[in-house]
């Protein structure tokens, strides 16, 4: 609900230091989003169900892309006194905090917090995800966790990747209907274009989601996402080398495929979610990954230059670069999951099931890292 209220104060900005700041307090806001319902969705669902309830929430991303496109290009229209940028902010704004509302009302945290249910209920919803060996949430700070945390290379893979896949995002996002200018649309046409691009990006991430916990596979799923992005960086340089479109309809194919890529930060959530254990491990390991985020989407601005308008040859050449180098990443941590889950079968086999038995009930809801924790299983 802050988060919307400083999204309609920027109506009200009329300097750039105005804008600066409710910039900076919106960042601010919007950090605890995607790492809270990461591990709401971890305390609720088995890993198998994951990747689809990441999906279902990161498709928001796509769909605000559509109704921002569209809302954007309407009110183009509008005859007023009142700058249609202020109405645009004003609106989602309002909109935003009224969804916030129904969000604290309704979503409970954990199973434990859940007020409608009863507590045979909440045992059920508990004893319905024992099998993921990932224990539940857990209000105290464990020092050793986030000390494990930092000393995981996988994690630090994981927030290598997440940078790789948001250095394309930063300069997508943000400079996607001054591209389609380049392209030879209008500014107007430039607006209402973003939004096919925004339904590409809604079916690929719920179609991986769905892929990835029908296949327990999110690393393949996530190297077929990012490929047509990288044909679609490699068709802006052969179509577009120096401001000059040499065909306006395959540089808007290209524009439009280029929204497949998000899907591959929402495969890095649900990873998240499906291989770490452990309360503070998995608070630690999402701060990093999103932090990671902002870094790439930063880094993303400043490959596209002014000073190489309108062919900006840097930026489109950056998005080829990093998901061609996300490739490797991927399949690095695959290799190292495997690797893990060899060792933890190895383990086992050197126990007697009665003991395995014990153990395992011991360790479901312990609170325990994955790292050490022989029945967790790391999904590719």
């Amino acid at each position: 609900m802050t988060w919307g209220l400083i999204l309609g104060f920027h109506a009200a900005c009329t300097s750039f230091a105005g804008l600066s700041v409710v910039r900076t307090l919106l960042g601010v806001f919007e950090s605890c989003v995607a790492p809270i319902l990461v591990l709401i969705i971890a305390m609720w669902y088995k890993k198998e169900e994951q990747g689809r309830r990441v999906s279902w929430f990161y498709v928001c991303n796509s769909l605000t892309q559509i109704f921002g496109g569209c809302v954007a290009y309407g009110i183009t229209f509008a005859d007023s006194n009142f700058a249609t940028w202020r109405i645009f902010y004003i609106a989602i704004g309002a909109l935003t905090m009224v969804i916030g509302l129904l969000v604290a009302i309704f979503l409970p945290d954990s199973p434990v917090k859940a007020k409608r249910f009863t507590d045979a209920e909440k045992v059920a919803a508990l004893m319905r995800v024992k099998s993921n060996q990932s224990g539940t949430q857990n209000a105290h700070i464990k020092k050793a966790q986030v000390l494990e945390s930092f000393k995981d290379i996988r994690i630090w893979l994981v927030c290598l990747a997440t940078m790789l896949s948001s250095i394309p995002n930063g300069g997508i996002s943000n400079f996607t209907s001054i591209l389609l200018e380049t392209f030879g649309y209008t500014s107007q046409q430039s607006l209402i274009l973003t939004a096919p691009t925004g339904a590409i990006g809604a079916v690929t991430v719920i179609a991986v989601g769905w892929l990835s916990d029908k296949w327990h596979d999110r690393s393949l799923v996530m190297l077929i996402c990012i490929t047509p992005t990288i044909l679609s960086g490699i068709l802006m340089i052969a179509l577009d080398p120096n401001g000059i479109p040499k065909n306006k309809a395959g540089l808007l194919a290209a524009s439009f495929l280029s929204g497949t890529f998000g899907a591959a930060f929402m495969l890095l959530l649900a990873w998240n979610a499906s291989n770490i254990a452990g309360h503070s491990k998995k608070v630690t390991a999402n701060a990093l990954t999103l932090v990671a985020f902002c870094v790439g989407n930063i880094l993303g601005t400043q490959t596209f230059q002014q000073k190489e308008a309108p062919g900006y040859i840097s930026g489109k050449i950056s998005i080829v670069a990093t998901l061609c180098a996300l490739v490797f990443v991927v399949v690095g941590l695959r290799v190292y999951n495997d690797l893990l889950n060899r060792r933890n079968r190895r383990e086992l086999e050197g126990m007697g099931e009665g003991e395995k038995e014990v153990l395992r009930e011991k360790m479901a809801f312990a609170d325990q890292t994955d790292r050490r924790n022989v029945f967790f299983v790391y999904t590719h």
